[in-house]
């Protein structure tokens, strides 16, 4: 059935939709209900009826998803769906790539190609709107390159970094699991390269393989014990002590008592639950413990006085497997 709607989908947007809108452009959009509400009246009209014509190839029924409309206007040219410019299908190499991951290690052949049939390559630039807050997801996204903040935002339009998400990363998982509207949007934080895998397809899988169902399950409870950290980080240290232990978790995993911070200072702030002005506050407290920062490079001259001031702990700044803490005792003098 999905084969006969992009068949026809493709004909249609070619016909119906690219030449009439071949100078239409707008903001990145993560859904065809936010192409709704933004585009152009004419594009509306355009939209729905492009919907009319995959029910009329779904042989009349009306109650497709946004998923199915999403896997039939793939097309990179499409307008309708200008997040997915620039996407390309998932390739052997990208493919033996994410079979080495969590959520897919073990998982055979056969159920990893049909999971990952639809899936696509898409790259974005640094700001765009990767996922949509309140909508249901229509991809399971896989970090592939860049930085992906996930980010609640409330009413009164106040932000929250709920999960900063980094390469091999999948986010949304309970959305796509569950088919429920995302809780978090998803902002890239630097150009990114991610794959995206139809949700569906997800579902779909993890009801067929058990092993699927079990690994994504173990990717679930890994993001719930992330979001645990973040919450006791915020709520039982300090801006100094969570600077200062964020510092040393850096300094473990490059090994090195010099380092480049991997955000600018604005964004780390964010990621700290801090403002601008508390982090360069918090850096000028830390100057006594032997921090010093130019920039975005940063030195500890004393790691384990910065340790003795901020107590890291291995429940709250590490990954149970990562590996034991690398920077090591301080350089003599």
């Amino acid at each position: 059935m999905i084969e006969k709607i992009v068949q026809t989908a493709k004909q249609t947007v070619k016909e119906k939709v690219l030449r009439p809108s071949a100078r239409y452009r707008s903001p990145p959009v993560t859904s065809v209900r936010s192409c709704m509400e933004r585009g152009s009246p004419n594009l509306r009209r355009r939209i729905r009826g492009f919907r009319r014509t995959l029910c009329a190839a779904a042989g009349g029924k009306n109650d497709l998803d946004q998923e199915s409309i999403f896997i039939a206007v793939l097309s990179p040219r499409c307008p309708a769906c200008p997040n997915l410019t620039g996407s390309s299908p998932v390739n052997s190499e990208i493919l033996n790539r994410l079979a080495s991951i969590g959520p897919f290690s073990g998982v055979s052949r056969e159920t990893l190609e049909a999971v990952f049939r639809d899936a696509r390559i898409r790259r974005l630039p640094a700001g765009a709107l990767v996922a949509e807050q309140g909508a249901r997801p229509a991809f399971l996204d896989v970090l592939l390159e860049g930085n992906v903040d996930l980010i609640g935002k409330g009413p009164d339009g106040r932000e929250t970094v709920v999960q900063s998400c980094e390469p091999m990363d999948c986010f949304v998982l309970a959305a796509v699991l569950t088919d429920a509207p995302s809780l978090a949007g998803g902002i890239a934080v630097a150009p990114v390269q991610l794959v995206s895998i139809p949700a569906r397809s997800v579902r779909d899988g993890a009801a067929s393989d058990h092993l699927l169902a079990l690994n994504l399950m173990g990717e679930q409870a890994r993001q719930v014990r992330t979001i645990i950290r973040r919450i006791k980080n915020l709520n039982l240290r300090s801006a100094t002590q969570r600077l200062g232990c964020y510092l040393i978790s850096q300094c473990d995993r490059t090994g090195s008592i010099a380092f480049a911070l991997p955000v600018p200072k604005q964004q780390l702030a964010v990621q700290l639950g801090m403002t601008p002005e508390s982090v360069s506050r918090a850096f000028a407290a830390l100057r006594e413990y032997g921090v010093s920062v130019s920039g975005r490079t940063v030195k500890l001259r004393n790691p384990d006085l910065v340790r003795a001031n901020c107590a890291p702990d291995p429940l709250i700044d590490r990954d149970w497997r990562e590996p034991p803490a690398a920077c090591g005792d301080s350089p003599p003098g």
